[in-house]
């Protein structure tokens, strides 16, 4: 019961009432400051006796630890000041132990360890060796985190015997548990587990008193087992701990629990739960001030964008994670974010500086005694070698990092190892071993549930059949890699999914190299298909919901934020679009300026990433799209009557030409050389850059129009030539391109007499999978339009009369100028059967979520365009660039057209390149453009004509067929 008197006159309470103990400390609380502290402590002493006040100081100090850690600190330093006071030294001492360990809590690591040392030598210096031990459970974890965690345990090794001796079983269990999780970062497993199982006997002798005690070992071992691949156990304690501590409001245990469940989510390849868990978790942690938790959780957010091979988005967390943990000074953990550095930087092609890296970490690794860390880094090494096809380094590499994960119980990251001994045995021809390694491997993936590991075990066998000369054999292998890569695919959000086929791409290539093998060109293409667009095929097939908008309170906020984010992103885009004019007009006045305005917009930009991601998670997780089956795969697409379609594929040496027609398919083999291909697309990039520069400047156009032609034939013998006895007697072509034959303007390729669109009608789509997608889409029945025309301030007045040209022709509804605002498109947009947009575009190939139209108040983003309610929709983007996309992983093309048919469009009108602009006496006008259009999906639904063969020659879209 709380101790109840009367107050004196200088009672904290201000009232005649009997006070308690705990509305005295209400009151502290609430006032907070430093000096009121003081006044504070001295009517507390003169009102309560000492030997109720400080204890009772103590006790509420240490049960706000893991609630309120702020309390927790003002409590236990009010102890201090209170003890000192009373000359009371033992609960002086007291109290800076409870202040070490809120700084432990709150990982400020140095202060930690100091204020620890300071009470035990207090301890000690009034005689209390039990006061000392005491303060040594949270200096071994302290210590640990400083990169001394080996030494620390060493200097304090009796410290649990004292506790032990003198009965103090709580004291002693918690040591244990702090001792134990060092073992456990320190890779000695057994020793940790030995000490969990001590603490866990200690606290079940306590009956209820070790209730805390025994979620908290429990939640330590979960930890540990899971690390070992035991995930069906680890989940099971991970949630019995959980539930304990949400029912004594255990808050920060709770969170850290939820990232410990996510972390296994994160371990089985359920990356679409783990990041919105963990997400949801930094979240908590930085609006509670937790700095080194959150940086903590975000390193497993880090290797979950690895995974995912987002490589750029997790280079650039790392290294805000490396600049956080070297500001706390935290060794072990900017160790731990380098080493994902290093990974990020070899994916992204920096190997010297991967290799670097990993230097670095190996010598902080060594000094912080992370033995089992050192394995992963041999490990990735093992894979460095791989990747440099240094076959005999890697397969030794692997064997090194194989024991030392094998010695430490670490079955996951030894089968990994594994996977790389048989890779590299496989290109030393060596067969069996390969094979022995790769079933090693798939044995484990299949005991612990581990689908990531799968896939490369049977892409071996695979490889192992096919050096066997038996390829049935090879082509199941393969076929069973495929389907596992895809059921990791289904489970993964749609925003995951982009990049997810990007280091997966060798399967399906494997895969068609065998089914043309053995003559099977349908499973062939249907493999092409299967790799190609997979995130915006199964959005469409599944008609699932990308809209922004908010569902929970907490996404209100994020929606909000969101909101004032995108505000101040399009007022430095403004800016800096204003300076870059005036760069042009002065000679590149303004330049600091406008660096100021580029940083402001790439933190805004990475802020609005982050809260799209956590939106998407929140309305995606657990979603599952079916698998294709067999019979789906090997379809072929239906195509209209006179209509053929050609297919590309192109690997790094070779290439060939689907061709589906009415009458079958057939597969030609290209000529040409995809390095040739790429060297000319190269070309017509310069070109076009130095004919808008010449336009700009007034320069002579006839030797650029030569060279232009020059690459269009070129490219038109390379592509279109090897085929053109298929398109033979079709009306239309329906062009389905590859990798950097995204980038080919099939329309204008060019056979020295006429332009392929010259020819025949001819449109491009991502995927013949998107064709039958479209083109059962509801579209509406009125025909009505919506043409909108912004001039960006008369930089393009062009627009304007073309907007009224087309409206003139369309009936519906005409917005320019300030009327043509992003809600008055979204607005409008889903009464029209046919859309036309004309404005300033631009692709932003550097960050493609952001490319955007400009209109009156600002930028018709990829969020808009998600937004809109489109119905089988005929959209024309009449700016620049509107066609370019990012070509990602799996064939997935990033950009306006991807937000168009994520909205409902069916068929885009849009344009390849930039349009270019000369000026005039009267301003900035736009030159006519030519050939400059790419239609994607349906063919029926719009075609492209051009009225002569001349550069010059306007574009005139054909009607739009119901």
């Amino acid at each position: 019961m709380e101790t109840i008197v009367s107050p004196s006159k200088e009672c904290p309470s201000g009232s005649d009432k009997p006070i308690t103990l705990d509305a005295a400390v209400r009151y502290l609380l609430e006032r907070g400051d430093e000096s009121a502290r003081r006044a504070w402590i001295v009517d507390a002493l003169a009102t309560f006796p000492p030997d109720e006040l400080l204890p009772f100081l103590k006790s509420e100090a240490e049960r706000n630890l893991y609630i309120d850690p702020n309390i927790s600190l003002c409590l236990a330093e009010t102890l201090v000041a209170a003890g000192e006071m009373a000359g009371r030294p033992d609960h002086q001492a007291l109290g800076l132990m409870q202040i070490g360990e809120v700084y432990r809590e709150t990982g400020r690591f140095h202060e930690s360890v100091a204020t620890l040392d300071e009470a035990g030598a207090l301890f000690l210096a009034h005689g209390n060796e039990v006061g000392w031990a005491r303060t040594r459970t949270g200096w071994v974890w302290s210590s640990h985190r400083l990169g001394n965690g080996e030494a620390a345990l060493e200097a304090v090794a009796h410290a649990y015997d004292i506790l032990a001796a003198h009965g103090l079983w709580i004291r002693a269990a918690a040591f244990d548990l702090n001792a134990g999780w060092v073992c456990y970062e320190l890779g000695n497993y057994e020793q940790a587990l030995s000490h969990y199982k001590r603490a866990q006997d200690a606290y079940e002798l306590l009956g209820a008193s070790g209730e805390w005690g025994i979620a908290g070992t429990k939640m330590n071992t979960a930890i540990l087992l899971g690390e070992l691949g035991d995930f069906q156990t680890a989940l099971h304690l991970h949630e019995e701990s959980r539930q304990y501590f949400a029912l004594h409001g255990q808050t920060i245990h709770v969170l850290k629990q939820e990232h410990n469940i996510a972390l296994i989510y994160s371990a089985q390849g359920h990356y679409t739960r783990a990041l919105h868990h963990h997400a949801a978790v930094v979240a908590e942690y930085d609006r509670a001030g937790r700095e080194y938790n959150a940086g903590v959780v975000a390193l497993i957010m880090v290797e979950c964008y690895l995974s995912l091979n987002r490589n750029m988005e997790a280079l650039e967390l790392a290294e805000e994670l490396i600049a956080r943990f070297e500001r706390l000074r935290t060794p072990n953990e900017a160790a731990k974010a380098r080493f994902f550095s290093a990974l990020a930087h070899a994916r992204l092609g920096s190997l010297e500086r991967a290799l670097g890296l990993l230097d670095e970490v190996t010598q902080a690794f060594v000094a912080g005694g992370l033995g089992s860390r050192l394995a992963l880094v041999a490990l990735q090494r093992a894979t460095f070698h791989l990747e440099d096809e240094n076959w005999p380094a890697a397969a030794e590499e692997a064997e090194r990092a194989g024991a030392l994960l094998a010695e430490r119980g670490l079955v996951i990251r030894k089968a990994q190892a594994d996977l790389v001994r048989a890779r590299a045995a496989l290109n030393l021809n060596d067969n069996e071993t390969a094979a022995q390694f790769a079933e090693a491997a798939l044995l484990t993936a299949q005991e612990r549930d581990v689908r990531w590991l799968a896939h490369e075990g049977q892409h071996i066998l695979g490889g192992v059949a096919r050096a066997r000369g038996d390829l049935p054999a090879a082509l199941d292998a393969y076929d069973r890699a495929v389907t596992s890569i895809e059921q990791l695919q289904s489970a993964l959000a749609i925003e995951l999914r982009t990049h997810f086929l990007a280091d997966k791409l060798r399967v399906y290539e494997d895969a068609i190299a065998a089914s043309l093998a053995l003559a099977m060109p349908e499973r062939a293409f249907g493999y092409l298909e299967r790799a190609k667009s997979r995130a915006l095929v199964d959005y469409l097939a599944s008609n699932l919901e990308v809209q922004i908008r908010a569902r929970v309170s907490t996404n209100q906020e994020l929606v909000e934020t969101l909101a004032r984010l995108r505000e101040e992103h399009n007022w430095f885009y403004n800016r800096l679009y204003g300076v870059q004019l005036d760069a042009d007009e002065k000679g590149g006045a303004r330049r600091d300026e406008g660096e100021t305005w580029r940083a402001a917009i790439r933190e805004r930009e990475k802020q609005i990433a982050r809260i799209l991601e956590r939106l998407s998670l929140d309305r995606t997780e657990g979603l599952t799209v079916l698998v294709p089956d067999a019979g789906e795969s090997a379809a072929l697409p239906c195509l209209a009557v006179g209509t053929v379609l050609l297919e590309y594929y192109l690997t790094d040496d070779t290439g060939a030409i689907f061709v589906v027609a009415p009458t079958g398919l057939a597969v030609v083999p290209l000529a040409a050389r995809p390095r040739d291909i790429r060297r000319l697309l190269h070309q017509w990039q310069l070109n076009l850059a130095a004919t808008a520069a010449a336009i700009r400047s007034g320069g002579p156009l006839d030797g650029l129009g030569r060279n232009a032609r020059g690459i269009l034939a070129a490219l038109h013998r390379a592509l279109i030539a090897p085929v053109a006895m298929h398109l033979a007697g079709y009306a239309r072509l329906v062009i389905v391109p590859y990798g950097p034959t995204h980038a080919v303007p099939f329309h204008a390729l060019y056979d020295g007499a006429r332009y392929l669109l010259e020819e025949i009608e001819v449109s491009v789509c991502p995927s013949s999978k998107l064709l039958a997608l479209c083109a059962a889409r509801p579209r509406r029945s009125a025909q009505s339009a919506l043409v909108v025309a912004y001039s960006d301030t008369g930089r393009l007045p062009a627009v304007i009369a073309e907007a009224r040209a087309v409206a003139a022709l369309l009936p519906g509804e005409c917005l320019v100028e300030d009327e043509a605002t992003r809600a008055a498109v979204i607005a409008a947009a889903p009464r029209h059967a046919v859309i036309h947009l004309a404005a300033h575009g631009e692709a932003r190939v550097d960050n493609p979520t952001f490319a955007h139209l400009r209109l009156a108040d600002g930028q018709l983003s990829m969020m808009d365009i998600f937004n809109l309610d489109l119905h089988g929709t005929l959209v024309t983007l009449s700016a620049c660039e509107t066609g370019r996309s990012v070509v990602a992983g799996g064939d997935e093309l990033i950009g306006l057209s991807r937000g168009f048919l994520y909205a409902g469009a069916s068929t885009l009108v849009q344009s390849l390149w930039r349009g270019s602009t000369r000026r005039s006496g009267r301003g900035i006008r736009r030159v006519p453009r030519s050939a400059r259009r790419s239609v994607r999906c349906l063919p029926r639904r719009a075609s492209i004509r051009t009225t002569g063969r001349h550069s010059n020659s306007s574009v005139i879209a054909a009607p739009w067929r119901g």
